[in-house]
């Protein structure tokens, strides 16, 4: 097992740097002191740090911890500040069917395992329900690909099977959660027959919709088509689209780094062209939706380049990519989430083809306000 104990500042821009983890190995009896996020948040306001990766928690022989660590579907809980994971892939790469939820506040985790469950499944997806609060699980595979939704009640921690014949087959694809619509919006992946799927879904999450708990399929047909597998998305609440990036063209066996949006006004996807410095071409990443800075993070995953563990922010206003820093040692399948309380992208797991996965959960916090021009100097590197 790593551990990151040092840290490694590099110059992002003018006047801002970037505190980056070294990895070093030690053994898991000794610890690396850590410094609180209060002197982190001070040393990061002192420096004029850009961003900064702090080391959460990492699985001891006396803690309880998930043994599932690849593949995980995860959601940030905001009611009760915490992590809720269903799923994904053990050190035997065994699927598991356990639920468990991380306590932001006490810093533990809990299995809520009880009662019934979903099946054992890794590259399904989940999403938070705000209206309901709930987590939605949806799709992945045990074997055949699934079309399995279910929910789970964040109060009682009951599982809900909501599955039925309308649903689509998916696995590999992205879900997220349309705050305008008050849907659940699905993209790409494939199913039993079918690669690059380009198709859009909306699962009706509005309690006073006639179209509660129904699938719908948002897909128009377009010459230039984005569909892909192993890509990310997030949802732009203030431009109305889903922004899509990078994945895997199977057919091809391609890696993809383009950037796409897919507006909600009008169904229709066009493809944005950054300017300037942008990610490498990826697949196994993660990228979560930063509402205090409207900027979409994106983290690790593989490439041409091998595994990677480089952060870009799309600025979603100037749909822009900067290269904000490095992060823990590079990986894919890890998952994401960002919370809005303390603002920092939570990361948790992953694999590296090593004698274990990463079980291991790390925080990146960013500078709470950042120049125009400084910001606009870094989009341009």
């Amino acid at each position: 097992m790593w551990k990151y104990a040092i840290l490694l500042c590099i110059t992002v821009s003018a006047g801002l740097s970037a505190c980056v983890p070294v990895a070093k190995h030690r053994p898991l009896s000794s610890p690396t002191p850590q410094r609180s996020p209060a002197e982190n948040a001070s040393a990061s306001a002192s420096s004029n740090q850009l961003s900064f990766w702090n080391p959460l928690a990492e699985r001891q022989p006396s803690h309880t911890w998930p043994a599932a660590a690849e593949d995980c579907a995860i959601i940030y809980d905001p009611v009760n500040r915490r992590l809720v994971l269903f799923g994904g892939k053990d050190d035997a790469d065994t699927n598991r069917a356990e639920t468990w939820a991380f306590s932001l506040t006490e810093g533990h985790w809990q299995n809520l395992t009880a009662g019934q469950q979903p099946p054992p499944c890794e590259d399904h997806t989940a999403i938070y329900d705000p209206l309901g609060h709930r987590m939605l699980l949806y799709g992945g595979e045990n074997g055949p690909t699934s079309n399995a939704l279910w929910s789970l009640d964040l109060n009682t921690h009951h599982w809900r099977n909501l599955t039925d014949s309308t649903a689509p087959f998916r696995e590999d694809h992205t879900a997220v959660y349309d705050s305008r619509g008050r849907r659940m919006i699905v993209f790409g992946g494939r199913d039993h027959e079918r690669y690059n799927l380009a198709e859009v879904w909306a699962f009706d999450l509005d309690p006073a919709s006639p179209t509660f708990e129904k699938w719908s399929n948002l897909t128009v047909p377009q010459k230039h088509q984005p569909g892909r597998v192993d890509h990310v998305a997030v949802f732009d609440s203030l431009k109305n689209r889903m922004v899509i990036f990078g994945g895997w063209n199977k057919e091809e066996k391609e890696y993809l780094g383009d950037t796409w949006s897919f507006s909600f006004a009008d169904h229709r996807w066009r493809k944005i062209k950054t300017k300037h410095a942008h990610p490498p071409k990826r697949r196994h990443a993660v990228m979560v939706f930063d509402a205090r800075h409207n900027w979409a993070l994106l983290c690790g995953g593989f490439g041409e380049e091998g595994y990677l563990n480089d952060v870009w922010a799309f600025d979603l206003s100037g749909d822009v990519w900067v290269n904000l820093t490095p992060g823990p040692q590079p990986r894919i399948d890890h998952q994401a989430v960002f919370d809005p309380v303390t603002g920092r992208l939570l990361l948790y797991g992953g694999d590296a083809r090593l004698s274990t996965k990463f079980h291991d959960l790390w925080e990146l916090r960013l500078a709470p306000q950042i120049s125009p021009e400084v910001w606009q100097e870094a989009g341009q590197r």
